[in-house]
């Protein structure tokens, strides 16, 4: 008898829309660390890349609440055809433009524009193309494929980057998203909203209006809610921390562990990457573990962990150390996805479902804030340091509001 949690995939258009997201998740992890090791190789400065993280997050904090907006109007599967091949065109012209880092960083910020409208498009659809009694196995399936996928583009962007070069590499990318937009293209069409009127600026303006509304009235529920602006803030907090790993990484592989940047991501990213495997399968068994007991021991394990990893000069001699900072990135990776899962899971138990989708929305725009604006400071305390100093700043950080956080349960 089959696994019913692979039941899914008796579904044509269920397959073709899971490997529509293998392909465009991959692609969009491979395209940000190319573009992280590219920029770094231009102009050696971790300031440099703090940019790039900021032009990929500020789309999701202008456009993310009314990307919603035009799903309502649009066809789904249009959405992601389109949206699709509008990024494949986008990297054909961020290839003669790859040495203007200024052109870089705006088509960084096109890109990411185009994103925020996929996403909601592609989640949406999932209820569309499987059974109700499905919806959870599909669900587990799309969360296993997005750290796959993560594993697997932060895990070969470098080595192909050195194997074929930066150029080639964008079009290999631009071909993911086209044969991505083929794999839509072939499916049913399993959306047939009713378009109630055309979609013009009058009512697009409206919707806009009305979604602020909406955004106002979610702000002032969260306040009034310590069981849900903790565990946002403690969201917030965790991808912070990861955004000031990733921008101090490239210059810490290639100065500290002494390894190429293009191999950081092979080596670092995706022991992290199985680490965060381990953590989902490790909560799903463990259920019953307080979640803000995890989260808050998470914090000051993580900060731990990066400490030790900040002072790999000091055990640099030994023979096995590269497997000592692997070790510690699987560390890094499992306890970072304690913190993510856990504090995701309590937003969905605490809020009500009516005000549900208002509260993940503006936790979407605080984590896009967390990963950019901290990682322009310490991209800018490493140029003006070290990588080993900004790492110990921020070990040091997250331990104490680790502790922080347990004498405040208390």
């Amino acid at each position: 008898m089959k696994n019913s949690l692979f039941l899914v995939f008796s579904k044509k258009d269920f397959v073709r829309l899971w490997l529509a997201q293998l392909l465009s998740q991959a692609a969009s992890h491979m395209l940000t660390f190319a573009l992280i090791l590219h920029i770094y190789d231009l102009t050696k400065s971790l300031t440099t890349i703090s940019l790039v993280m900021i032009a990929s997050a500020i789309p999701s904090v202008i456009f993310g609440p009314f990307a919603g907006a035009l799903s309502d109007k649009v066809r789904y599967k249009k959405i992601l055809i389109y949206t699709n091949i509008l990024r494949f065109l986008v990297i054909l012209i961020l290839i003669p433009f790859a040495t203007n880092t200024l052109a870089i960083l705006e088509l960084i910020f096109l890109l990411a524009t185009i994103t925020q409208f996929f996403a909601p498009a592609e989640l949406s659809s999932l209820p569309l193309i499987v059974n109700k009694n499905q919806l959870v196995g599909a669900n587990s399936i799309y969360m296993t494929t997005m750290y796959g996928a993560l594993i697997f583009g932060y895990g070969l962007a470098g080595p192909l980057q050195a194997l074929v070069g930066s150029s080639w590499l964008f079009f290999i990318i631009a071909m993911l998203y086209i044969v991505s937009a083929g794999f839509i293209w072939l499916m049913s069409d399993y959306d047939q909203k009713e378009i109630s009127a055309r979609l013009t600026l009058t009512n697009l303006a409206e919707k806009i209006i009305s979604i602020w509304k909406l955004t106002k009235s979610g702000i002032k529920y969260i306040i009034g809610r310590r069981n849900i602006y903790s565990p946002m803030l403690k969201l917030s907090i965790g991808w912070a921390m990861l955004g000031a790993f990733i921008v101090v990484l490239p210059g810490f592989a290639e100065n500290v562990i002494n390894i190429s940047t293009k191999l950081a991501g092979l080596i670092l990213i995706v022991p992290a990457g199985i680490g965060m495997l381990i953590a989902s399968y490790f909560l799903h068994k463990k259920s019953e573990i307080s979640k803000t007991a995890v989260i808050n021991s998470s914090f000051i394990i993580c900060g731990i962990t990066l400490f030790i990893f900040s002072l790999y000069s000091f055990f640099e001699s030994l023979t096995f150390s590269l497997l000592i900072a692997i070790a510690l990135m699987i560390i890094l990776g499992f306890s970072a996805a304690c913190i993510y899962i856990s504090s995701q899971t309590l937003l969905h138990l605490n809020s009500d479902e009516k005000m549900r989708g208002r509260v993940f929305g503006i936790a979407a725009m605080l984590i896009s804030l967390a990963l950019s604006i901290p990682a322009l400071v310490v991209g800018g305390i490493a140029d003006l340091t070290s990588t080993v100093v900004t790492l110990l700043l921020v070990s040091l950080t997250i331990i104490f509001y680790g502790i922080s956080l347990i004498f405040d349960e208390e």
